[in-house]
């Protein structure tokens, strides 16, 4: 599609579609007009800082009723006519009253309407009959979250993991039928690590444990802890949080590396800290990265999931509400995933996944974690 000097965009909840024609430097404007009903003022805000910081001229046109088909009508027609310039619709957001008004104008005008298919990102021409072609991908992960109202803390975590530690996360999961129990209680011992970065003394059937000994001796061995007194010692913080379950994220983090060129998407990140709308609310991301504008996020268990959690759930079951209530940052089209490494999940859990349409990898499938992420976002 060629340039216009300015494109008329619709706000509704899904902030991508507007977004997304603006930030590609084929088809981006000088000036985006934000057609912003009143429920839709916040979101309009988000936008348009995102918007203008990307060098944008944004300004707002207030719509009164964006269900009364008349009104806009009126409003549409009134600003379109004061215009200069080229000017064209994206028609894919708002209201359907305020779409089918905004679009009856610029045919009664002859002016230029598109559409954005969120299922391929594929720009649409309604006015003519050009072949849709799909956008490419320019969003950024944290500007995508902004877009939103939500905002990531410091800076977007993506780590040097060195070719030792990538040996050793991938061992570890190719590990995971045969040390799965003795990895889940190293997790529990590291976290009663918290304060004092030593664990308590190890019991008897901690010392009694063969496959506890043979873990414990692995992370010893590649400087992850050290053991004295029968207690876990761990020299920072850091290194406890990686004993402690973060080696998983590292895991996940050398798999999108690996597909980022083959499937082409550059922005993954680990660890993210996110701040919700209302300014308090702290939310923390494993995973996250955005293939084809779509936020896809993941959460990472290495405890046993079947064991109880709070208000007579078990940890299974809160991990699941947890992941599908974090969706709602990114939107409508937002993907997840958990994954489980000890493959604990029961069979009403594993039901319910389905139903709330979250993709789950557990067990022996962490042995080819990259094929196994590589089968979902296919």
């Amino acid at each position: 599609m060629k340039k216009f000097d300015t494109h008329l965009c619709l706000v509704s909840a899904q902030a991508t579609p507007n977004l997304i024609p603006v930030m590609d430097q084929a088809s981006a404007p000088r000036r985006v007009v934000l057609a912003v009903s009143q429920d839709m003022q916040q979101r309009a805000q988000w936008l348009q800082a995102v918007m203008r910081r990307h060098g944008l001229q944004v300004e707002i046109l207030s719509v009164s009723d964006a269900y009364d088909f008349n009104g806009c009508w009126d409003v549409f027609s009134d600003w379109l006519t004061a215009q200069q310039g080229s000017v064209v619709l994206n028609v894919t957001g708002g209201t359907k009253v305020m779409a089918m008004a905004a679009q009856d104008v610029f045919r009664e005008m002859k002016l230029p309407v598109f559409y954005i298919n969120v299922e391929n990102d594929s720009l649409v021409r309604l006015d003519r009959g050009e072949i849709p072609f799909v956008l490419p991908t320019r969003i950024k992960l944290r500007e995508y979250l902004e877009s939103h109202g939500y905002t990531v803390e410091g800076k977007v975590n993506r780590p040097n993991i060195s070719a030792e530690q990538r040996d050793f996360v991938k061992r570890l999961a190719f590990e995971s039928n045969r040390l799965g129990a003795a990895l889940g209680r190293l997790n529990w011992l590291a976290n009663q690590a918290e304060v004092t970065l030593s664990t308590p003394v190890l019991d008897a059937k901690d010392r009694d444990s063969r496959a506890l000994d043979e873990l414990l001796g692995m992370f010893e061995q590649s400087g992850w802890l050290s053991i004295r007194d029968h207690k876990l010692h761990f020299e920072n913080e850091t290194r406890r949080q990686f004993v402690n379950g973060g080696w998983l994220e590292d895991l996940v983090y050398i798999s999108l590396a690996e597909l980022s060129p083959e499937l082409g998407f550059a922005e993954y990140a680990i660890d993210l800290t996110v701040l919700a709308p209302d300014g308090k609310t702290k939310n923390q991301l494993d995973a996250a990265f955005l293939h084809r504008n779509t936020l896809h996020m993941i959460e990472c268990k290495s405890a046993n999931l079947a064991l109880s959690g709070k208000v007579d759930k078990s940890a299974g079951t809160e991990a699941l509400y947890k992941l599908d209530g974090l969706r709602e940052m990114g939107g409508l089209r937002t993907k997840a995933l958990l994954i489980d490494y000890r493959g604990g999940l029961s069979d009403a859990d594993k039901r319910r996944a389905e139903q709330m349409k979250l993709r789950i990898i557990s067990g022996s499938q962490l042995r080819d974690l990259t094929g196994e992420l590589r089968a979902w976002l296919r």
